[in-house]
């Protein structure tokens, strides 16, 4: 095991603190996004994963920071795959509500523009900034002006000279991945306009924990969200959420609206009110859960383990289905390799022909997986599109065909 440079900060992203509570070690693990070439297999770095908490503020974080330039260099996620229908949906009722053909609006870790792609359709003025260079440029190739760099106060700055401030700047599953979180946060105070509004998602921390999604702990991930901490972080810049709605994506984040707190335009919700009240009463049951937390993952650890076990003995070939970051955080913690999974099926493009980071399962196009009749069972990685993925594979649930579903509890459909 090689181990690479990380930065170990000794102070909370929020409030500076020092004092942090382990929440859960999960050892040693290669980067979650490396999706390895044939080449590269056995030469990849491995990284602390340890998730803590602030005991001043509460934010949890990941306090062992790898370079960003090794974890964007070559980033294999791309939006679009997955999520095209969340982000059309969501960007008309972004349009309808707050925005028209003449509004001008940025993404902050624009990926692929899947969510630009239908605002600049519906009349908007784009523009894009996403730290990898490989995705920036196939929303270049889509027509849709980005900035390849991590955002910042000059990056808003140099937008605001070129193009004026923004109507509405959008977050969308980037804020978990921003080290200094405080620099991107005084660049929208620069780039958002007096009566614009932000609009973030972002996974919800209770949820995680009351699925016990420990899959979603890696090294891209350096912070986990409620309410409370989000806001306590947008009052530092002088903004403040005016409504929240609940997403399930990545079985369970939260869409947040936010605006300048000086806005007088848009007042806060009946529904944003009675989720801050709802996260203050499970308060309790949340650290109650946090304090069984390591325990609880590994004895998950051991029932995946176990019926894995069951169907191996039975000369049944295991497949997985959905290479992604949380795939490998589950398959290197439980030490599923390429002797217990034979290969796992994924619909990206960026992936083919590469093989799982630490555990160096291939990964293939659906078509192979399809046209394979062995006697085989699915292990559902992206467990969170379960429905999307079964109904692509009925066929195969009509021959009998079986899949592990491993989170929130391990089941059999």
């Amino acid at each position: 095991m090689k181990i690479g440079k990380y930065l170990k900060k000794r102070t909370c992203r929020l409030c500076s603190g020092r004092k942090f509570n382990t929440l859960i070690d999960l050892g040693y693990m290669p980067h979650a996004g490396d999706f390895l070439k044939k080449s590269e297999i056995g030469k990849e770095y491995y990284y602390p994963l340890r998730i803590w908490q602030c005991q001043n503020c509460k934010l949890v974080q990941i306090l062992d920071v790898i370079p960003p330039q090794v974890l964007f260099r070559d980033y294999h996620y791309l939006s679009s795959v997955a999520l095209s229908e969340h982000f059309d949906k969501y960007a008309h009722d972004v349009f309808s509500k707050f925005l028209n053909n003449k509004s001008f609006v940025v993404d902050i870790g624009s990926n692929d523009g899947v969510l630009l792609s239908p605002l600049k359709k519906m009349g908007a003025s784009v523009i894009g900034v996403d730290a990898s260079i490989n995705v920036a440029k196939l929303a270049r190739k889509r027509g849709l002006e980005t900035i390849i760099g991590g955002f910042n106060e000059k990056i808003a700055r140099m937008i605001v000279k070129k193009k004026g401030q923004a109507d509405a700047v959008f977050a969308n599953n980037v804020l978990a991945h921003i080290d200094d979180i405080k620099e991107v946060f005084r660049g929208i105070q620069i780039l958002l306009k007096k009566n614009g509004i932000m609009v973030i998602e972002v996974h919800y921390f209770p949820d995680l924990v009351a699925k016990l999604q420990y899959d979603f702990f890696y090294n891209e991930h350096l912070i986990y969200y409620t309410i409370a901490t989000l806001s306590r972080l947008m009052k530092l810049y002088g903004l403040v959420p005016f409504d929240l709605k609940r997403v399930s994506t990545h079985s369970g984040s939260i869409r947040v609206y936010v605006k300048h707190q000086a806005n007088k335009k848009y007042l806060p919700t009946k529904r944003l009110k009675d989720f801050i009240d709802k996260e203050k009463k499970n308060n309790p049951s949340l650290v109650r859960k946090l304090i069984n937390f390591s325990d609880n993952v590994n004895k998950h650890k051991k029932n995946l383990l176990d019926l894995i076990a069951e169907f191996k003995n039975k000369n049944v070939l295991i497949v997985g289905y959905g290479a992604s970051g949380r795939a490998n955080t589950l398959l290197n913690y439980c030490g599923l390799d390429n002797s217990m999974v034979s290969y796992i099926v994924d619909e990206s493009q960026e992936r083919y022909g590469r093989y799982t980071p630490g555990t160096h399962i291939p990964i293939v196009k659906p078509d192979i997986f399809r046209k394979d009749k062995k006697n085989k069972t699915v292990l559902l990685l992206a467990w969170n599109y379960k429905e999307q993925i079964m109904e692509k594979e009925r066929g195969f649930i009509e021959k009998g065909g079986k899949f592990i579903i491993p989170f929130p509890k391990v089941s059999i459909v």
